[in-house]
């Protein structure tokens, strides 16, 4: 498989801290991807992935996957999510939501804007862990990736 040997990056837009430490740990314990950027808000994320990033000195980021909250500062989820499916250079990146919401709406809104996947976060640090390992099975081992 190509993406075995291609280095997979991820952005998180998270800015609860807790999920970001078991999301890294989970991550690296399963080997799933390579790099892990972290955005702490909505804005930021976009900052990154964007000309934004770029006149901070910074490349914009072209990460693997995206994993995004939907209730963040500055710009929700929702808001993010919009904005790179409408980015030509942007709208290849599957987006996975990955969220504390279980609400029908929640989801309705998330697939009809573009979401590759939904998951509802896992509440204990063993469930994340699950959930890391069956992510690297599909997303990484069976999934091709526009990468």
């Amino acid at each position: 498989m190509a993406q075995e040997t291609e280095k997979l990056s991820m952005l998180m837009v998270e800015d609860n801290e807790d999920d970001v430490l078991i999301a890294q740990r989970a991550f690296r314990e399963f080997k799933v991807i390579n790099e892990v950027h972290v955005a702490r808000d909505g804005q930021e994320a976009i900052d990154m992935l964007s000309a934004a990033g770029a006149r901070a000195g910074q490349k914009p980021l072209r990460p693997s996957l995206i994993l995004l909250d939907i209730t963040l500062p500055l710009m929700d989820g929702m808001a993010v999510l919009k904005r790179i499916k409408a980015d030509p250079a942007l709208r290849s990146i599957p987006v996975i939501m990955l969220t504390t919401s279980s609400r029908h709406e929640d989801i309705v809104r998330s697939y009809e804007n573009g979401a590759a996947s939904y998951i509802t976060k896992p509440a204990s640090l063993e469930e994340f862990l699950e959930l890391a390992r069956k992510f690297e099975m599909y997303w990484v081992s069976v999934s091709k990736l526009p990468i």
